[in-house]
């Protein structure tokens, strides 16, 4: 398969993703008003703040992601998908196959922990 045709599979793969995520970040947060316990003892309310916190967290995750894939799509848009933001080679096929959302090759990916001051 030449690369144009595996980086088409990739977009198509990250167009079932985005419409997958964007119905569930769509759909799962309003769903969260509805379950909150009006009468309860303690243990039901601390279950259900864990819970809430943990689906607010998840929520937050699909929503990043989602960008993320809007982010890599528009690339696909403007011809620059696959190219590295850094130093603006392309990144291996085999790279973005395992990390589509990928921004940088390996190299500059290496570069940028190094320089990061977390």
């Amino acid at each position: 398969m030449t690369r144009p045709e595996r980086l088409e599979k990739l977009r198509k793969t990250l167009l079932s993703r985005r419409d997958e995520l964007r119905n569930r970040v769509g759909n799962s947060f309003p769903n969260q008003l509805d379950d909150n316990p009006a009468i309860g003892d303690a243990a039901d309310i601390a279950q259900y703040n864990v819970s809430s916190d943990l689906d607010s967290h998840l929520f937050s995750m699909e929503a990043d992601e989602l960008s993320e894939i809007e982010l890599a799509l528009k690339k696909f848009q403007e011809g620059r998908y696959g190219v590295c933001e850094y130093t603006g080679r392309p990144i291996p096929i085999a790279r973005l196959e395992a990390l589509p959302l990928t921004r940088f090759s390996v190299e500059a990916q290496r570069e940028s922990e190094k320089t990061s001051t977390w």
